[in-house]
């Protein structure tokens, strides 16, 4: 088994790009990867031993001040990891697993960086050879709503706040629209971000507007007072999932419940559409874990790789922050 980078011009990347289509792979798709400056996100096929491609997954690449940092792209959920498992028992899937996690491992132990910070998909379990091979691997967490429940079971199931806020946005003529306006959009969840943010993420988030969302793919939803936008939603369909991207709000123009009803309808659109879950990704982040957790999903955990080198971790603890 090995790991390719791929590129235009090599041997793999044509039936790289034909297992990205049959298995409808979002994130390693090349309408995807597009949002991203070419010279830092890194497309990877995994072969077996007859040079067949039987997975993939990406990742990306930056340098601050002297440092150099290998992350998951900026807003994908995690590096799309996905293979073919070939094996029929249960020790023989196990061991196809291991073997999996092992190459990636011994791919990225190999890569030139100072901090690495990945995140697994879901249901990638076995980081045993990371651990192995001096890697941390820690729980991230993320909520997933069930969309099979009815329409009345997902109110019941929001806390109080969210359910009042919701009613107090109705009772204050808040209109909540499905909108196509991408600059609309882009304003307000650019309003939301901090300096750091905006010069690290408007960019790919324009991109992710203007070249890849499309009514097929995405929708968001925006609280409106008069003519005045006041927060937004934007969403990707991800499969049978619809995942929350980003949003924002209008600082000068606040409603308590103006984002909480987007999500709402976020929701809402994703169960009509017959999806199966709803997804927010994730946080961190107290205040914005709280802010998920009240929409009454399921916590579910996964898996982040990180090595943190001596140099970059001394300078981060005098900061008194993470490198990302």
């Amino acid at each position: 088994m090995t790991i390719e980078l791929i590129y235009s011009h090599s041997q793999y990347f044509d039936a790289w790009q034909k297992f990205c289509e049959k298995h409808a792979l979002v994130f390693n798709g090349n309408n995807w990867l597009a949002v991203y400056n070419k010279s830092q996100i890194q497309a990877c096929s995994i072969l077996n031993k007859n040079e067949e491609v039987i997975g993939c997954f990406v990742y990306y690449t930056f340098k601050k001040s002297t440092f150099k940092f290998v992350i998951t792209p900026p807003y994908a959920p995690h590096i799309d990891l996905f293979y073919v498992n070939p094996a029929e028992s249960v020790v023989g899937r196990n061991t196809f697993d291991k073997e999996i996690s092992e190459a990636l491992a011994l791919y990225f132990k190999g890569l030139s960086y100072d901090y690495l910070n990945i995140n697994l998909p879901l249901n990638t379990v076995d980081t045993q050879p990371f651990i192995w091979n001096g890697f941390q691997s820690r729980n991230r967490f993320t909520y997933l709503i069930d969309l099979s429940l009815s329409e009345e079971q997902l109110w019941n199931n929001l806390s109080s706040e969210k359910r009042k806020s919701i009613k107090k946005a109705e009772k204050d003529g808040l209109q909540i629209e499905l909108i196509e306006d991408k600059k609309r959009i882009y304003d307000l969840v650019v309003k939301s971000l901090d300096r750091n943010e905006k010069n690290k993420n408007a960019e790919i988030i324009q991109n992710i507007l203007s070249q890849y969302a499309s009514i097929h793919n995405s929708y968001a939803f925006v609280a409106k007072n008069g003519q005045e936008d006041l927060a937004v939603a934007f969403c990707l369909r991800y499969g049978k999932k619809s995942m929350y991207l980003f949003g924002g709000f209008d600082d000068q123009h606040k409603h308590h419940g103006a984002h909480v009803s987007c999500m709402w309808q976020c929701i809402l659109l994703a169960k009509n559409q017959g999806l199966l879950h709803f997804d927010f990704e994730g946080s961190m982040n107290k205040s914005i874990e709280r802010y998920f957790r009240e929409f009454g999903g399921e916590l579910k955990t996964y898996s982040c790789i990180e090595d943190i080198k001596p140099a970059v971790a001394l300078l981060y603890k005098m900061k008194g922050g993470l490198p990302i």
